[in-house]
């Protein structure tokens, strides 16, 4: 029998198949790795972080008596004194009234006050920090263990947390939020609870979570 192959519009039919599907599924993988890449950098500037408070606190003592923030010129000198050399950075720099540190991972950390702290998973949404949204951009975490008053119990005596003010421990608080606007849902406000959530859910970002990647 003679041989037959396909006829041009059979190769362009199936090629156009292929790029549908293609168009179809490659939103989702992307989305799917950057998810992958928000939590893996999340739970490990959480370990690495806490880490780094122990091993500081064999040579300037309990995190509950460190010098506050307020008594530093510039809120690296505080990073220089308490976590510089506990961390791997590729940087520490001041920004105006920030100080910027970036790790070998790609991800940055800033801070004006030393104890409110924002995690970047990817420094470049920094160059956009006008426009960064908590929760997708930029996750809050506070270092306050010296503050023993009750909105701040999930703080006290603790290292690297993420953000829980006034937070009454349920997980639908974390998604409703007791303090107005700080909610992770889709209703508006600063959605501040965003990182406590994903730490609740086992530093996996939940399946009604208000972002997409």
């Amino acid at each position: 029998m003679p041989l037959r192959g396909f006829t041009l519009a059979e190769v362009l039919i199936t090629l156009g198949i292929i790029g549908v599907v293609a168009a179809l599924a490659i939103p989702t993988l992307i989305s799917n790795n950057n998810k992958r890449i928000v939590e893996t950098r999340l739970a490990k500037f959480y370990s690495t972080m806490n880490q780094a408070v122990e091993l500081s606190e064999v040579e300037n003592g309990p995190k509950e008596k460190w010098d506050a923030s307020s008594s530093f010129e510039h809120p690296c000198d505080w990073v220089d004194k308490y976590l510089k050399d506990y961390i791997k950075t590729t940087e520490i720099k001041p920004d105006e009234e920030v100080c910027v540190v970036a790790y070998p991972d790609g991800s940055l950390l800033s801070t004006s006050d030393a104890r409110h702290f924002d995690f970047y998973p990817k420094a470049q949404n920094y160059e956009n920090k006008e426009n960064a949204q908590n929760g997708k951009d930029l996750f809050t975490f506070r270092f306050v263990p010296q503050e023993s008053l009750s909105h701040n119990r999930w703080h006290y005596k603790k290292g690297f947390e993420p953000y829980k003010y006034a937070w009454t421990g349920t997980e639908n608080d974390l998604r409703d939020g007791s303090v107005a606007g700080y909610g992770c849902n889709n209703t508006g406000g600063n959605k501040i609870y965003c990182t406590a959530y994903i730490q609740y859910n086992n530093w996996k970002i939940p399946d009604d979570y208000p972002f997409k990647f």
